[in-house]
């Protein structure tokens, strides 16, 4: 299974759950994969193993207690396929849980996100959230960077949601990416001597200057039980579709968000078009716990 990380304190990993969203209907790629949810795509890559298996061997090293996969287009498929792996490897029983987004996924990934406070097991006073897409390939150094991180500021979640961010050239992200592909961009305060988000902004590539650098935010997010339910709250006044959409919008509610920045050699890469899965196709990366 190989080597094994004490990132994080047994206190935080009990307290910890890790959210992978996997309930979007990835319209965009439909036409190559009709009828596979995008977080199963396999990639060539990746040792012709899936987007989440990826993602779920990755998150193995930390010994995570918590793991928990929301479902919603095509659902059943990430649910069989979730069960042959648990039926594999049993000891994943006590640690990964399948929720139903039901239709909520339809009305977009915040929906889908907030499935998850039908369990009340997971939905607890006392719990933080890990949030990640099931459709994003995340280098193994960047989870380990972000789980680095959230040890050493974890009392701070009880006060604050967390983002990470990394400040980036233009250039290189032309070269990851299509000149259309929209990106989030972070704007910066600083309160009480703590970097603070100010604003999430879209920007298209090809739409910002070649010598630019931008605070690239990494669609990793880091919630605590009263943060949730705020978002319950805003939800019930304004149409909100995405979490990104909901932090802005506590922001404008005077809620302080924490931005926590990570070298940007650290890598991540959105699955949305058929030309980022040919990008991706010789790329080759190192994983920790292997499951196959």
């Amino acid at each position: 299974m190989g080597i094994k990380l004490s990132l994080l304190k047994n206190d935080i990993k009990e307290k910890l759950s890790i959210i992978i969203l996997c309930a979007g209907e990835g319209i965009r790629l439909r036409k190559i994969v009709r009828n596979i949810p995008k977080p199963l795509i396999k990639i060539e890559g990746l040792n012709n193993i899936s987007i989440l298996q990826h993602t779920i061997n990755n998150l193995l090293n930390f010994e995570l207690n918590n793991i928990t996969v929301i479902i919603g287009h095509l659902g059943y498929v990430i649910r069989e396929f979730l069960t042959v792996l648990k039926e594999k490897f049993p000891d994943l029983n006590n640690k990964l849980v399948i929720i139903d987004s039901g239709t909520q996924y339809k009305l977009g990934p915040l929906h889908s996100f907030l499935a998850i406070t039908k369990d009340k097991k997971i939905y607890t006073l006392n719990n933080c959230y890990l949030i990640l897409p099931g459709d994003t390939i995340f280098d193994y150094s960047l989870l380990k960077e972000v789980f680095s991180i959230f040890s050493v500021n974890f009392t701070l979640i009880n006060k604050y949601p967390f983002i990470f961010y990394r400040s980036i050239g233009i250039k290189p992200l032309k070269k990851m990416y299509n000149e259309k592909r929209q990106i989030s961009n972070a704007e910066f305060e600083v309160f009480d001597s703590k970097i603070t988000l100010k604003r999430i902004i879209k920007n298209k590539i090809k739409d910002l200057a070649s010598n630019e650098v931008v605070n690239q935010i990494i669609p990793i997010i880091a919630l605590n039980y009263d943060n949730i339910k705020e978002i319950l709250n805003l939800e019930q006044c304004i149409s909100l579709k995405t979490l990104w959409q909901a932090l802005n919008h506590l922001i404008l509610n005077e809620k302080k968000i924490l931005c926590f920045k990570v070298p940007n050699e650290h890598n991540f890469y959105d699955i949305d078009t058929k030309d980022d899965l040919m990008k991706q196709k010789k790329k080759k990366r190192t994983i920790g716990a292997q499951i196959n």
